[in-house]
């Protein structure tokens, strides 16, 4: 049996590559008969960049050092391609701007946390002669609304010098490889998800949804409006799905120009999974198989390539907390969540045993 292995990022791992590869040993374990490409995949969140060096079979990405969300100096990566004959530079946001780089006190009221190190990757990768920057973006430390991301490129405090910045990606294709499709503003936008998501106290993402709701429209006042050519109604990039990505991060790249993708099916769609899928079983996962794993994310931009070609699908997650019902959409044919002690290779071990029983002479 052919087996393809492309899941996304467990928290009890260093990363999406490591966690594929363990589940991958746990597998062969159990069924040295089976064919198995393991293939670790990224949201645009954790392990974006290891995710395309490893499947792309680049070398290692090059190391530099931004400002963090918190004004200190933190190690960041830019992995640099020449594809289709151009030079493509891939970014990850939470890199330089984090959840991770932040004490958790601090998380209670990110008002002050910056996206500046994002916008110096940016530049970094200009620099690097990229024509094409990726830049993948989940959850970040930083809710500043892109601010410092721009004002790293050249903006400034005013954004009188916001107009350059656009003129210097002209000709460069800048793409926004997001994990969520949350919008700037509003009941589902960037702040409400701190409440919803991270247990933000309701005063102060109602305070960070008004600093949000100002910042648009200082924004508003520097740049033109521009009017949709079919509905004839005004453009509002902070509606845009993907603005609210980062704390708006994804609104100051939608601003730059930036065209809004699905992290997790950009990354399969660069690592070419797609042909591999047909006649195999594929399995996914993540660290949590739960109401948002099943809409979007790895395990549902799997799930939904594998359904195309009528391939099974079978979810191997930390936790499992929706029932068979939910996943029926997406053709999943099983949930297992790692028992009490089981780590990743024993619990794929576990369930090789059902889906690739051994052979008898």
């Amino acid at each position: 049996m052919r087996v393809v292995i492309a899941t996304g990022a467990y928290a009890g791992q260093p990363g999406p590559v490591t966690a594929a590869a363990r589940l991958t040993q746990g597998w062969s374990r159990q069924a040295p008969h089976d064919q198995v490409l393991t293939c670790p995949l990224s949201d645009g969140s954790s392990g974006f960049v290891d995710v395309l060096a490893h499947g792309l079979g680049a070398g290692p990405p090059t190391p530099l050092v931004v400002t963090g969300p918190a004004g200190e100096e933190v190690p960041v990566q830019v992995l640099l391609l020449e594809r289709d004959g151009r030079r493509t530079a891939y970014l990850e946001a939470g890199q330089a701007a984090g959840r991770h780089l932040v004490d958790q006190d601090r998380l209670a009221d990110p008002t002050g946390l910056t996206s500046h190190g994002v916008g110096e990757l940016i530049g970094a990768a200009l620099e690097g002669g990229a024509r094409r920057v990726v830049v993948g973006c989940g959850d970040l430390a930083s809710h500043d609304g892109g601010l410092g991301l721009l004002q790293a490129l050249g903006a400034g405090d005013d954004l009188a010098g916001l107009d350059e910045v656009r003129e210097r990606l002209r000709g460069v294709e800048l793409v926004l490889a997001a994990a969520t499709d949350l919008p700037l503003l509003g009941f589902h936008g960037a702040s409400a998800a701190l409440g919803s998501e991270h247990g933000v106290a309701a005063e102060v993402t109602q305070s960070l949804e008004e600093r949000l709701g100002r910042w648009t429209e200082r924004v508003a006042a520097v740049l033109p409006a521009r009017t949709d050519l079919i509905t004839g109604q005004p453009v509002r990039p902070d509606r845009a799905p993907g603005a609210g990505g980062g704390g708006g991060v994804g609104y100051a790249l939608l601003l730059l120009g930036a065209h809004p993708v699905v992290g997790a099916r950009l990354v399969i769609e660069e690592l070419g999974l797609a042909p591999h899928l047909p006649g195999a079983l594929v399995v996914t996962g993540g660290t949590a198989y739960d109401w948002r794993s099943v809409h979007q994310g790895v395990v549902a931009e799997v799930a939904r390539a594998a359904l195309a070609v009528a391939a099974p699908t079978v979810v191997l997650a930390e936790q499992v907390h929706v029932g068979r019902r939910e996943g029926m959409s997406l053709g999943v044919a099983g949930s297992y969540a790692a028992r009490v002690g089981e780590d990743l290779a024993q619990l794929a071990q576990r369930v090789a045993r059902t889906w690739s029983p051994r052979h008898r002479a």
